[in-house]
């Protein structure tokens, strides 16, 4: 007899969203049962994992991954590892008729188009875990695709958007990672200041939900509680609204289409609260438009834009060039791409390498 507990892999235990996932699961152990997961270089971290929830296949490092998204009788695949090291797996995964519930933005961003495509073939549901598009994914549950007037995305305000230019100019990491909610990395954090991080979302919800640029927008929202929303063409327009907690948008993702009460996350009372919405500030942080134009030219432009953007963050990490320096030099590594159209997989991965090698080389010049 079948099991009526949901069977997860989790690619990437040992980071903040796996380590998430296994609190969901140690939460509900009657819903979920655990049998792949797979870390990098965190081996004690995974070794205290393995013993606690007994997987069948334990993955160590990317030769792995593909191994422990493709188990037989996995359900859900988690893909929570880093960077570009989760597009084989989650190709794989579909492939093989999983359901995937992703977090790691780099697969939707540089091959989103050709991702879509796979999961409508194969007939798996992609469920975001990223709070703006699990919020969208959620909002547009409430009516159908040809209803929706557009997807807004919001962003939050911190101390850099306060500044001028001229400190802008100026900004060190250290100020960059004062943020008000949500710890991250040093590349999301600095992904998340220039404003890029939310250009890739752009792209990524264009993806997710097949939706025009034209229908897409994005709005400031300084107090961390609407997490997007859309609105309909009747005027209605839905929210999603909660605590700024990922492992709410976990849960969902485990659960889904279901929803349960929760355990390890928490809620607020919106009563007393006082809600902003402001116009994103395009001039302020033109890595806001990079997204809209790298969708725009289509192919395989946004991989190259992703690949330029890690060249520049490793290059203002290393104080090579300024923070405004880094939209400014992707801005010029788009230009300087010959779009390929329809790409394959293969051509995708070329594109962000060169993206990357193309900026590495104009910074090389510039210094």
């Amino acid at each position: 007899m079948k099991s009526s507990r949901k069977n997860i892999a989790v690619l990437g235990s040992t980071g903040t969203i796996g380590r998430g996932a296994l609190d969901i699961v140690r939460a509900f152990p009657k819903d979920f049962n655990i049998v792949g997961i797979s870390a990098n270089t965190n081996t004690t971290l995974l070794n205290e994992q393995v013993k606690e929830f007994s997987p069948n296949v334990i993955g160590v490092g990317e030769k792995d991954l593909l191994k422990v998204a493709t188990i037989k009788e996995v359900d859900l695949v988690v893909v929570a590892v880093v960077g570009l090291s989760g597009l084989l797996p989650t190709l794989a995964a579909i492939r093989k008729g999983k359901n995937v519930a992703i977090a790691t933005k780099e697969v939707l961003v540089v091959a989103g188009e050709l991702i879509m495509k796979e999961a409508k073939k194969y007939n798996v549901s992609i469920i975001p875990i990223d709070s703006e598009h699990s919020a969208l994914f959620q909002c547009l549950r409430s009516g159908e695709k040809k209803e929706v007037k557009k997807l807004v995305i919001t962003m939050g305000k911190g101390p850099i958007a306060s500044m001028s230019k001229e400190e802008l100019s100026k900004v060190t990491i250290e100020q960059i990672r004062n943020r008000p909610m949500w710890e991250m990395g040093n590349k999301i954090t600095i992904d998340s200041a220039t404003c890029i991080n939310k250009s890739f979302e752009v792209i990524e919800a264009r993806w997710l939900f097949d939706i025009s640029p034209k229908k897409i927008t994005i709005v400031v929202h300084p107090e961390y509680i609407c997490h997007s929303m859309v609105e309909f063409v009747d005027g209605s327009t839905i929210s999603e609204m909660g605590s700024a907690d990922m492992k709410r948008y976990i849960q969902f993702a485990l659960f889904y289409p279901k929803r349960r009460s929760t355990r390890i996350t928490h809620s607020i009372s919106i009563i007393n609260k006082t809600l902003t919405f402001e116009d994103a500030p395009y001039d302020k942080f033109p890595g806001l438009s990079l997204g809209f134009n790298a969708i725009k030219k289509g192919g395989t432009m946004p991989a190259v834009m992703h690949g330029s953007d890690d060249a520049a963050v490793e290059a203002f990490l290393s104080k090579k060039i300024s923070f405004i320096d880094i939209p400014k030099i992707i801005h010029k590594a788009m230009n300087a791409h010959n779009v390929v159209y329809n790409p394959t997989l293969s051509q995708i991965i070329s594109a962000d390498k060169w993206g990357n090698e193309y900026t590495k080389n104009l910074i090389n010049h510039i210094v």
